[in-house]
């Protein structure tokens, strides 16, 4: 991986989904209040208008970010965008949940719930129109 955008955003994509695979796996084989959705959000991101950020995953929370070395310094973390979509177990029975949020997680104001599905489709679709209303100008 390298630094200054210099690590490609396909590359990036491919990483990001072999590891969604592999902890998908890993939960599958261990008690976890996790579910295994990883690999079905990151696949269904990928195939949206998400695909042209780099993704990472930070607690369960699918994110996104201009450059891919938004942990080096303020001026690249300023890349974060303000929307998130994390996954767990929240729904009847225990079934996967997939939670919409619009914000800076960690942030001031605190980040809003904006949905919640069962769905991994419904909820990149969600996060992109959130993120479509965030850059157009007032």
């Amino acid at each position: 991986m390298g630094h200054n955008g210099t690590w490609p955003l396909d590359d990036a994509w491919d990483w990001m989904t072999e590891g969604a695979r592999l902890a998908d796996a890993w939960v599958r084989s261990h008690e976890s209040w996790v579910p295994p959705v990883e690999e079905e959000l990151v696949v269904a991101a990928r195939a949206s208008e998400l695909s042209r950020w780099y993704p990472f995953t930070s607690h369960n929370y699918l994110r996104f970010a201009a450059d891919p070395d938004f942990w080096v310094s303020a001026e690249a973390a300023a890349g974060i965008l303000p929307g998130a979509i994390s996954f767990e177990k929240g729904g009847p029975d225990d079934s996967p949940a997939f939670r919409v949020w619009s914000g800076q997680l960690l942030g001031t104001p605190d980040p809003v719930l904006e949905l919640v599905t069962p769905d991994a489709d419904a909820a990149v679709a969600a996060l992109v129109r959130l993120l479509a209303a965030e850059s157009r100008p007032e």
